[in-house]
């Protein structure tokens, strides 16, 4: 079954990369058109050594039928022209289309990598990201889709590696079929010698996937808790542990490459071991004895012959190794890319939000303990709502199904009386946004991070900057609005970064906004400045702060307790007020 994904999984790659990149047919194209070529070149080495030993050439052949025709006078010379000028056409088009292959492998990386990256951020339910580790997507969307690249390549190779290999054997096997019979016994005892190096390869193709995914998690966990890997005085830990995965993961590519350089060197071991013993053994001597241009013509073309197979071997080690240990990226394109793509062309069109409902909404992040249950809720535009309650209650998984953050489970979630599921994620995240207790700042200007993709005016940015009360510290800077922020924002204080998220969501002027905490981090004053503003901003429209706030659940028109709601078996969405206070100390 493992290999029938496998084989799988690399149609789907070539099929993915074809239909991408067309031009990969030219390059198979021309790789074929080379093949050819450096045969005919070869092929021509039988009558010059016919010609050097001083031998007639027979008129069956190919190349003096061609020379003829030219009206070229027929001797060594000529041939040999005819050589070089059909190894260099080999030569010329060879570099043409693996130049061509390794322009296209690149593209197809960036193609793979930014295709992958897009379905992460945009469709790949959270749920399915939370399961798996940061180190994990960064292998999917960086290593993986390196290794989909490079296996087009080594498919590419390994194509016209084993069209050139059949050629020269064919050609072996016509000049002499003795010679032929006794090299298809000496490829199967090489390849059941090798077979076992096969079966390591595929477990360090493995263990290196498995390493490098861990490598990367530690990397990046050790430097996004940097403050508390030193707080902790833990630096020698996580870099000792660094140092052991690393040299693991070094000796792990060693032995790969080790038994790729045994592959190759192997078979020729063994054929001059069959070689020895011919030469020792004077029936086999015998037998094989043939005329000095044919000796000539068949050691060259075995010259050529094994190397190739060569080669041939060593990129089927690494398509077998790659195809069983890598994952398949186009797998999280295809499967979110489409639902996404099926979603939007179903999509309803949304207009102006005017209410938002939740009509016996059950959420669980596990079986063991439901957050959500028998949920209801309502919010209509032109008026502001608080939502209160403990920890752990269930408030931010309510805002995050209100983003599609998670799939609706039980119940239903409705946008002007639309099922939620049937609104186009985009045009409901223009909508509704949510500003967070954490801003993420990026190290770019103050403006990028305010603008965030949003393509709006200077007045607008600092009109949004006054009412989160952020202008004047932002003027403040070295450069204004032009400062550059360090990355994660370490040059800001907690408040200054609530406020910029606060700033960066009035910019976008959403129909709901949504407030989790977001004002924790502010002195008294300035929250109460704060609150009062966007009040004032969103007054048309609808505003949900979740906090534990008192002010703030004074000033807005209604307050939902969480304890009230999820204690109900069942609650009328018209009679909401049955869990609603006009204020909370």
């Amino acid at each position: 079954m493992d290999g029938l994904n496998r084989i799988t999984y690399l149609r789907t790659l070539l099929f993915f990369a074809f239909g991408e990149n067309p031009l990969l047919y030219l390059s198979l194209t021309v790789s074929v058109l080379s093949v050819f070529l450096e045969l005919a070149a070869m092929t021509t080495m039988l009558p010059l050594s016919m010609v050097a030993a001083g031998q007639p050439l027979p008129e069956e052949m190919w190349i003096v039928k061609v020379v003829k025709q030219t009206n070229i006078e027929l001797n060594g010379r000529s041939l040999f022209l005819v050589f070089i000028a059909l190894f260099g056409l080999r030569v010329v088009t060879q570099f043409v289309g693996e130049a061509l292959t390794l322009f296209l492998s690149k593209r197809l990386l960036s193609q793979l990598a930014t295709r992958a990256f897009a379905t992460l951020v945009n469709v790949v339910p959270l749920k399915e990201v939370e399961k798996a580790s940061i180190g994990s997507f960064i292998a999917l969307v960086g290593d993986e889709s390196f290794r989909a690249s490079t296996l087009v390549i080594y498919l590419n190779q390994l194509a016209s590696l084993v069209l050139l290999s059949g050629l020269y054997y064919a050609a072996i096997l016509v000049y002499s079929p003795a010679v032929g019979v006794s090299l298809f016994v000496f490829l199967v005892v090489s390849f059941l010698a090798m077979y076992e190096s096969f079966r390591v390869s595929h477990r360090l193709g493995i263990r290196q996937v498995e390493q490098s995914k861990s490598a990367g998690s530690l990397f990046l966990d050790a430097l996004n808790g940097l403050r508390s890997v030193r707080a902790f005085s833990a630096e020698d830990y996580v870099t000792e542990d660094y140092r052991r995965q690393m040299s693991s993961y070094m000796r792990t590519l060693f032995s790969i490459d080790l038994i790729s350089l045994l592959t190759r060197l192997g078979p020729a071991l063994l054929l001059l071991g069959a070689v020895a013993t011919v030469a020792v053994l004077p029936a086999a001597s015998a037998r094989f004895s043939m005329e000095f241009a044919f000796i000539v013509t068949v050691v060259i073309l075995l010259m050529r012959f094994f190397p190739v197979v060569g080669q041939a071997v060593t990129v089927a080690l690494r398509v077998v190794a790659d195809a069983k240990a890598g994952r398949d990226v186009t797998k999280l394109i295809r499967e979110y890319g489409e639902a996404a793509e099926y979603g939007v062309a179903r999509a309803v069109l949304l207009g102006r939000v005017e209410r938002l409902e939740a009509c016996g909404l059950d959420f669980s992040h596990n079986r063991e303990r439901t957050i959500l249950k028998s949920f209801n809720i309502a919010m209509e535009c032109g008026r502001s709502y608080a939502l209160i309650g403990l920890s752990g209650s269930g408030k931010s998984t309510f805002l995050d199904l209100l983003m599609r953050f998670y799939p609706v489970e039980q119940g239903r979630l409705l946008v002007n009386g639309v099922p939620i599921e049937k609104v186009s994620i985009g045009e409901l995240r223009r909508r509704v946004l949510l500003v967070s207790q954490e801003t993420t700042i990026f190290n770019d200007t103050v403006t990028n991070n305010l603008r965030f993709g949003c393509h709006v005016p200077f007045d607008d940015l600092e009109r949004a900057c006054r009412i989160a009360c952020i202008h004047d510290f932002i003027v403040g800077l070295p450069q204004g609005y032009e400062t550059v922020l360090s990355y994660r924002g370490t040059n800001l204080s907690g408040g200054q970064r609530q406020r910029i998220g606060i700033a960066r969501a009035i910019v976008r002027r959403p129909d709901v906004l949504l407030l989790d905490e977001s004002t924790s981090a502010l002195d008294v004053e300035t929250r109460k400045v704060i609150v009062r503003n966007l009040l004032e901003e969103f007054r048309d429209r609808i505003v949900l702060f979740v906090t534990h706030d008192g002010y703030v659940t004074s000033q807005v028109t209604h307050v939902f307790d969480m304890a009230a709601i999820n204690s109900a078996e069942r609650i009328d969405v018209v009679s909401r007020s049955q869990f609603t206070q006009e204020q909370v100390n």
